[in-house]
């Protein structure tokens, strides 16, 4: 989450009260499990539903070349490696995007739960 959009949030809710808080918070914060089955389905979906586009794009498009590549030099075990190289790459995404899922929606409450 970027500065602007913690700005943005902290001045919307700042005249709310804890029920208008707490419906705001479930209504942006991001579900985990969607963001885990999206990566799972396509590398970098889990991100891109995140906010994290480019990161997600990048994501997308290094597994893609990795088993394109692998799957065109499987003769040889360089092209083995490459598949191997973008199943562990998948499975990175996989729990990151797991995990910035979780770190967007404890910063979200923090930010809009924050008594300052």
């Amino acid at each position: 989450m970027d500065e602007m959009e913690i700005i943005r949030i902290k001045e919307f809710v700042k005249d709310m009260d804890k029920a208008q808080k707490i419906i705001y918070y479930e209504v942006k914060r991001k579900n985990v499990g969607l963001a885990v089955y999206l990566s799972i389905m396509i590398p970098g979906a889990g991100h891109m539903y995140l906010e994290k586009v480019g990161k997600g794009v990048i994501l997308l498009i290094l597994v893609v070349i990795l088993m394109v590549l692998g799957s065109l030099l499987t003769i040889v075990l360089i092209g083995v490696l490459l598949l191997l190289v973008a199943i562990i790459i998948w499975v990175y995404i996989i729990y990151d995007a797991y995990k910035s899922a979780k770190s967007y929606n404890s910063q979200l409450y923090s930010i809009i739960f924050d008594e300052d």
